[in-house]
Parts: structure tokens; C-alpha cells; sequence
């Protein structure tokens, strides 16, 4: 057992040394250029997958393993880290610094739970709501990380709910001349605030649960937030780093026959929001039904009065911390409301849309995305001095953003990560690569294709559970773009549905960041998550395959290839003769 102990302290050493040595005689089948990328690859994929080295480091051995391979120049390899689809992420990520900044976030989510009831049913969706759209805006794991605390609270006090109804119903009774019934909320918040300050002292790592309702609502309140995080992502191009590399990896691969791929922001939100949205409908209803019973999905009540009330107590109590809404916060607003239409109306079906107004694919999302960023460092965060008398005047006022938050804050591996994949889409394409791995796969062409990419996408979501889902689409776009076009199929057909169930990953905890977040806080035990998850993998799989061959079939053309993409036939037959000859 000593010597299992010692290999676990240098399993990363281990990995790093012994990856690219095994993998050493690949490049001696035929001192191809192919099948030296192919070496490249499977050592960035090994570390990638176990993460031997940080996921944004191995994101750099392109610069270093190819070049000296003989593949591509470093020159050609290093100006893939920054494309068109870089700077939009870059606008993306920064505006949610922004708005975190702020703590608009918190805001539109308390603002949604006022809004419902105490019943387990009602406060599952109350907290998967605002979840789920946060995610299509901001980072998933931020998403996740702000609304937990309010979880936690609101569990806190539904499960001192007894004690402190009674401590309610006695102040009521005794002072009913001091308090009139409009005061009796007050009241309540008041004595539920004693309440939060008493249980924070509390180790919160352990957990009294009163019963086993209780117990469940606190494993479905957590699992909500963190399921709800993740569907939110795929319903917005900006909403995942998955959905950033397809884009980029997309323009990549269409570029190259001087077709524009026409992944941007409204084709994606046309095409994939009616499917976060029925996916959350879907994991609402399930874990519902997993924790509560059937009888719980068919309930229209809102719940117990009083727990509901307290309920509402928090939650305005968390409000009330925040004060009334900022100049800084409708300035966020208003710029998010500027961006998303610039963003929707940028390329209408028709021909129409204010990018027609400049020349051919000279303006794009980044553009506008970038836009907006400079105005975030333009726009001051307090109301003008000549809109507002009676302030201090020569007093500088701060902009909505600044770069200290951006250099402290902003997530710079993962836009390395999105660069890294950019790259090595671009290396698999000039080496040929994707290619001689596309003909390779060929031989499914006898599978249906609708069977082709359920299996596919199936295969995918249980693979992500153990893998970065980042670094999954980094791998498999390159390949199953030219495994489509092998088969004279749109490359987009199997984008789509491959890069969505790279985010479908629910079962355990190391699957994606909110899961490991929502499991840190102790309700919630692998077992649980690994049922629930399961079941959902493959509803929302078969989601996303029934919207591929419908809705995004149609509006896409997804069951179209465009003529451009039909490869030279003597290139074609040159590579087939060489595959026939070598085997």
C-alpha cells in the first residue's frame, strides 16, 4: 500500500514523462506530417484528460510540440491564440466582471424568489429560474457560487421554521397593541435575522436534518442550482466556453472554403435557447418527482403560509443589504439591453440587419462585443454631477469598469483554454490530420445519421463526466467536422449536438465546476447526484437530438452541404490510394 501512496504524490510527473515516450513510435509509422500532428495531439489530449499539467498550460504545448515537430511555423501556430472568436469572449467574460461587480446578479435573483412559494416544487424552479438565466450571460461557476449562499439561508430558515414561528406568534400576541398586522412581516424579519446571526456560528459542514422531507429539499435545492447552471450555458453562445470553441472552431474549418459558418449569437439563440429552456422544464420536473414523489409534480399549492413568509423574510432581508437599485446597476441594464439588441439584429433573416450597412463580414459580434466593453470603461458609475444638484462638486466618479477588476478577476486560463483550442483546430486542419481521422471514422456511413449522432452525443456527455468539457470540444470538433465532410454531410450536424453534450455532464461532482461547488457544501452525496444525473444525461441528449432533426434541421440546413465544402477529387483519391497502400 507504501508504494500505491508514493506513486499517488508523482502520478502528474509520472504522466508527463511517460505519455510522450509511449506515444514515441507514431511518429515513425511513415514520418508523415499527419501523423506527427497526431502525436502532438494525443500528448496535449493525455494531459488535457488528467490533467497532469494546470488545463491553460497544456493550452501553450502547441507553440512548443509543433513547431519543433516540423507540422507548422510558431508563427503560423502562435496567431491562432487571438481570433475574431477570442475578442468576443474576451467582451463576454468582461461584461459579466461587470455586472458581478455590481452584484446585479443577486439582485434579478431575489427578485425572481419573491415571487413564488414555499412548496418544494415552487422553490426548486424559484431557484433554478434566475440560475439558469444568469448562466446565459455570466460564468457558470459564478452563477452558481452567488446563488448558493441564498440556498443556504433560505434552508437555514425553513429548518428552524418551528421554533420560529413560535417565537413569532408569541411577539405577536403579547405586543398585538404595539404591532399592527401591517408590522407583522417586519416582525418577522426581525426575529429571523437573530436567527441567521445565531446560525452562523454554527459548523455548517454539519447538518441536523429535522426529517426526511426536510432533508430532501435540501439535497434538491442544491442540485437545482448547479443542473440549472449548466443548461443555462447552452442556451447562449456566450454561455459556455464549449459553445466559444465550437464558434471559433466553426469559422475555422468554413473559412477554409471561404464559407462563412454562420454560428453567431441569434443563430445559436434561435436554435439552442428552446432547448435550455425545455431542458430545464425537464430536470425541474425530475427532480421533483426523484425527491418528492409524483403526487409533489401534480401540487398547485404554494406552500405552508408561514414558510412562506419566512421565506420571503430572507430574501428581503438580502435585499434590503443591497439598498435600493444603484445608478451603476440600471447603467448595466441599459448596456445589457444595448448589447443584446446590436447582438439579435446584427444579421437578420432576408439580408437584413445593421451589419448590412458596412461592408460584407467586415463587422461581426466581436465588434460589437468589444464595443460595448469600451463603453463599460466610459460610462461613469454615479449619476452625472449636471443631472444632480445639491452634490459634491470636483469629485472624480468611476467608470463601470476598471482594469484592476479585470486583472484580479478575470478568468485568464480559460481564455487561454478557448485559444488553445482554436490552435489545435487549425493544426488538425493544415496538417491534414482531421482529415486521414475523418475517412478513418468513414465507416459508420451505413449508421442513420439521426442514430449516428444520438450515439455520438450519448457517448460524449458520459465521456465529459471524467474529462474538462472544454478540452472534449477542443478535441472533437476538428475530427467530426471532417468526419461530416467525408460523408458528405454539414459539418454543423455534428458540431451541434456534440458541443451541447459536452456541457451535459450531471453525474458527479469533478464532471464541471458547479457540481463541485454545490457538492462541497455537505447536502449533497455522489450517490445522489449520480442517480439524478443520470437520468438527466440522457433526457436532455435525447433533447438535443430531437432538436437537431427538427427545429435546427430546418432553420439551419443542417441536412445540407454547401458546394464549396466538396473536397478536390484528386486530393480525395491521392489520400485514399495512400490509406489503401499503408494498410
Amino acid at each position: 500500500m507504501q508504494i500505491f501512496h508514493e506513486i499517488g504524490l508523482v502520478w502528474r510527473t509520472i504522466v508527463l514523462i511517460l505519455a510522450p515516450v509511449i506515444t514515441l513510435p507514431i511518429l515513425y509509422i511513415d514520418g508523415s506530417k499527419e501523423m506527427a500532428c497526431l502525436y502532438g495531439v494525443i500528448i496535449i489530449a493525455t494531459f488535457w484528460i488528467t490533467e497532469a499539467l494546470p488545463l491553460s498550460i497544456t493550452s501553450l504545448l502547441p507553440i512548443v510540440l509543433f513547431p519543433v515537430l516540423g507540422v507548422l511555423p510558431a508563427s503560423e501556430v502562435a496567431v491562432n491564440y487571438i481570433k475574431d472568436a477570442s475578442m468576443f469572449s474576451f467582451s463576454c467574460l468582461t461584461f459579466a466582471l461587470c455586472v458581478e461587480k455590481w452584484q446585479f446578479h443577486k439582485r434579478i435573483a431575489y427578485g425572481t424568489l419573491l415571487a413564488i412559494g414555499s412548496s418544494p416544487k415552487w422553490l426548486t424552479i424559484g431557484f433554478m429560474i434566475p440560475t439558469w438565466f444568469l448562466s446565459m450571460w455570466v460564468n457558470n461557476t459564478s452563477a452558481t457560487a452567488m446563488m448558493l449562499p441564498v440556498v443556504t439561508a433560505v434552508l437555514n430558515q425553513l429548518g428552524e421554521m418551528e421554533s420560529t414561528v413560535d417565537s413569532i406568534n408569541i411577539l405577536l400576541t403579547s405586543e398585538n397593541d404595539v404591532f399592527p398586522k401591517q408590522h407583522e412581516e417586519t416582525v418577522l424579519m426581525q426575529t429571523l435575522t437573530n436567527n441567521k446571526k445565531r446560525l452562523k456560528k454554527t459548523n455548517k459542514a454539519e447538518y441536523n436534518y429535522s426529517n426526511k422531507k426536510f432533508k430532501h429539499l435540501s439535497k434538491a435545492l442544491s442540485l437545482c442550482v448547479c443542473y440549472a447552471a449548466t443548461l443555462g450555458g447552452i442556451g447562449s453562445i456566450t454561455g459556455s466556453s464549449t459553445n466559444l470553441i465550437m464558434q471559433g472552431q466553426a469559422d475555422e474549418i468554413f473559412e477554409s472554403y471561404g464559407l462563412q459558418s454562420g454560428v453567431n449569437f441569434l443563430n445559436w439563440f434561435i436554435s439552442c435557447f428552446p432547448i435550455a429552456v425545455i431542458s430545464l422544464i425537464i430536470a425541474w420536473l425530475w427532480l421533483v418527482f426523484y425527491f418528492f414523489g409524483i403526487k409533489e409534480v401534480f401540487k398547485f399549492g404554494c406552500g405552508d403560509k408561514e414558510e412562506t413568509k419566512a421565506m420571503r423574510a430572507v430574501i428581503k432581508s438580502h435585499l434590503m443589504d443591497l439598498g435600493p437599485l444603484s445608478f451603476a446597476e440600471k447603467a448595466i441594464m441599459g448596456h445589457f439591453f444595448v448589447l443584446l439588441i446590436f447582438w439579435l439584429t446584427m444579421k437578420l433573416p432576408g439580408e437584413i440587419g445593421w451589419s448590412y450597412f458596412f461592408k460584407p463580414e467586415y463587422v461581426n459580434n466581436s465588434t460589437i462585443g468589444i464595443f460595448i466593453t469600451l463603453l463599460l470603461f466610459i460610462f461613469p458609475s454615479q449619476q452625472p454631477q449636471c443631472f444632480c444638484r445639491g452634490t459634491e462638486k470636483n469629485v472624480s466618479v468611476p467608470a463601470l469598469m476598471d482594469w484592476k477588476t479585470i486583472h484580479e478577476n478575470f478568468p485568464w486560463g480559460t481564455w487561454l483554454l478557448l485559444g488553445g483550442g482554436y490552435t489545435l483546430a487549425h493544426i488538425c486542419q493544415e496538417s491534414g490530420l482531421s482529415l486521414w481521422i475523418g475517412l478513418q471514422l468513414s465507416v459508420f456511413a451505413s449508421m442513420e445519421p439521426w442514430l449516428m449522432i444520438l450515439t455520438l452525443s450519448l457517448t460524449i456527455s458520459f465521456l465529459t463526466e471524467i474529462t474538462s468539457n472544454a478540452a472534449t470540444a477542443s478535441i472533437l470538433c476538428p475530427i467530426l467536422s471532417e468526419l461530416a465532410i467525408s460523408m458528405q454531410m454539414n459539418p454543423l450536424y455534428f458540431l451541434y449536438p456534440a458541443t451541447l453534450a459536452c456541457s451535459l455532464a450531471f453525474m458527479l461532482p469533478v464532471a464541471t465546476p458547479p457540481n463541485a461547488i454545490v457538492f462541497a457544501t455537505g447536502h449533497i452525496k455522489v450517490k445522489d447526484m449520480a442517480k439524478a444525473g443520470f437520468v438527466l444525461n440522457i433526457l436532455c441528449v435525447v433533447v438535443v437530438n430531437i432538436a437537431t432533426n427538427t427545429w435546427m434541421n430546418s432553420f439551419l440546413q443542417l441536412n445540407i452541404l454547401p458546394l464549396e465544402m466538396s473536397r478536390n477529387i484528386n486530393k480525395t483519391v491521392h489520400i485514399k490510394t495512400y490509406l489503401n497502400s499503408t494498410s
